[in-house]
């Protein structure tokens, strides 16, 4: 390396590493996912904080839930059975987050933090559009054959 050459941090180009987006999840709830995979691709980790954020948003309107912010629409989805102890968490967190990108003028997320959010949005995705159905589907038929 010569003197005053800088080097970037290194990421894969091929094969693309990004995570699955749920094909069960509304179209609308995957675009902005999408997107938020595009801006960590980037290099833009506060907009992809931002869109996850977005993302988990439209979870909730997607389930009926659209209380005076975000923070009581999570609590609200709690409440109702749809999310538990758990999700709630990654969820606020992921608010929590994505409220300190979009309304911190000074504040940029860090490439582990975003790539943290889009894990755990993915997660969340998964869970709301496929496990949880397939699980009361498993239940239902255990229930019928015994």
């Amino acid at each position: 390396m010569a003197e005053g050459d800088k080097w970037d941090t290194p990421y894969v180009v091929f094969p693309q590493t990004d995570a699955r987006v749920n094909p069960n999840a509304p179209p609308a709830i995957r675009a902005a996912f999408e997107e938020a995979c595009s801006c960590y691709r980037a290099g833009a980790y506060t907009a992809s904080a931002i869109m996850c954020r977005k993302t988990i948003e439209g979870v909730c309107a997607e389930h009926g839930v659209s209380e005076r912010n975000l923070s009581a629409s999570l609590k609200k989805m709690k409440e109702n059975g749809l999310i538990d102890e758990r999700l709630f968490e990654w969820s606020d967190a992921l608010r929590t987050v994505g409220n300190e990108a979009a309304h911190g003028v000074g504040v940029a997320i860090s490439q582990p933090d975003s790539k943290d959010t889009l894990e755990f949005a993915n997660a969340i995705l998964d869970y709301m559009f496929s496990y949880r159905d397939r699980f009361e589907a498993f239940k239902k038929r255990r229930a019928s054959g015994a």
